[in-house]
Formats: structure tokens, sequence, C-alpha cells
């Protein structure tokens, strides 16, 4: 047992020690503190990679600009934040009070309809070892675990799954009537949402190696 908590021990210590290393990409962004204040600038954030040693809540990192100081913004004292990936598409982020997300509490808002769709990221514990620092949204998440959520609000959530995805899909997407059509003809299932969100997005099937299918609250 002694042996596993010092293995542990050395796992997080290396991972932090990465993390100083390779530094921290910025987006241009911006974060609303807990009175709804907007602060423009540099965003960073990463999805946390797992630990036992983790305690509630998250973090990102703001910049006011390029040449200014960070500064550690943690979840308690922030609604929401935005990344911009690029010229056309902005990821946007809210911080949910669920205790189902205490320890990871950034759920990105992926369709900002009147019954809303979010997902949530998390690190397995294999592929958080084998990066150390976790991946940055800015450049993309890869190897992590993505479950998607619906509802009026961040709060009062339920996980869309394969028994459910045909009705709710639907009615969260019914401003757009061919992608309604291919959920209830099942030529876009639960297994395929990355095609579902692109189509949703641009009218049309993704090309062979399309990017990221869906960013922020854009519809």
């Amino acid at each position: 047992m002694r042996k596993i908590l010092l293995l542990l021990c050395i796992l997080s210590i290396t991972i932090g020690a990465k993390a100083q290393l390779f530094g921290k990409h910025y987006d241009e962004g911006a974060y609303y503190d807990s009175v709804g204040v907007k602060h423009a600038g540099l965003i960073s954030w990463e999805v946390p990679a797992p630990s036992i040693f983790k305690k509630k809540g998250d973090h990102i990192y703001y910049k006011p600009n390029k040449n200014a100081d960070d500064v550690k913004i943690n979840s308690t004292a922030l609604t929401s934040f935005t990344m911009r990936r690029n010229e056309e598409t902005v990821d946007s982020f809210v911080v949910s009070q669920n205790k189902k997300f205490e320890k990871a509490p950034f759920l990105k808002v992926v369709i900002a309809n009147e019954v809303k769709l979010y997902s949530w990221t998390t690190m397995s514990q294999s592929s958080g070892m084998s990066m150390g620092t976790g991946f940055s949204v800015g450049a993309g998440v890869s190897g992590g675990k993505t479950t998607y959520f619906f509802g009026n609000g961040p709060e009062d959530l339920t996980e869309l799954n394969k028994k459910n995805f045909i009705e709710i899909m639907s009615q969260i997407m019914a401003n757009k009537p061919e992608a309604v059509a291919r959920i209830k003809n099942k030529k876009l299932r639960y297994g395929d949402m990355d095609d579902l969100l692109y189509f949703y997005k641009y009218d049309v099937m993704p090309p062979a190696q399309a990017p990221d299918p869906f960013s922020g609250s854009n519809n």
C-alpha cells in the first residue's frame, strides 16, 4: 500500500513539473466573474488530469494581454468563460453547481437552444498518466471521454444516452428539420454524435478528415 501511494505521489509531482516545463496555451477569450462582470483577454484551460489528490472545483488562467502576468481564477470566482479557437468559432463554457461535476465543474455549451446540449470531457487515469498535463482545449482534446448532458441550464441536467437520444436530440435540433429527419430515420445514431453535430452546424455530412464538428454556443 505504501509503495502504491509513493508511486501516485511521484506521478502527481511529475505531472506538475511537466505542466511548468511546457507552459500554458492561451486563446483569445473572456471570463465572467461571480457577479457577471466580463473580463476580456487571454484564457488558458486544460481538461484536468485525474488525481486522488484533486480537490473540488477547477480553474482557468487569465491574462488581460499577452505581456501581462497570468492570474489563476478558481471556478468559485466565475460563472462562465469563452475561448476563441479560430476566426469562425468560439468555445463557450459554464460553471455547474451540480454535485456530479464538483471536481470538474466546467461544461462546454454545445447547442444553446431552449433545451441546451452540454458536453463534459474528463481524462481517464491511463491517458492522464501518459500525457502528464492533460490536453489543451485550444489544441483539441484527444484521449479524453466526452459525455453529453441536456437541460434548461447547467444545474439540472440529464445524461444523453441511447434510450433518450432520438426524442431529446430531435427536440434540441428542432430548428434544423433535415438533422431531425436523419435522427428519426436512424441514419445518424447515438454513436454518431460528431457527425450529427457537424451536420447540424454545416447542413452537410463531414469530410473524411473533418475538424472538431462543433464549437461553443454557435448554432
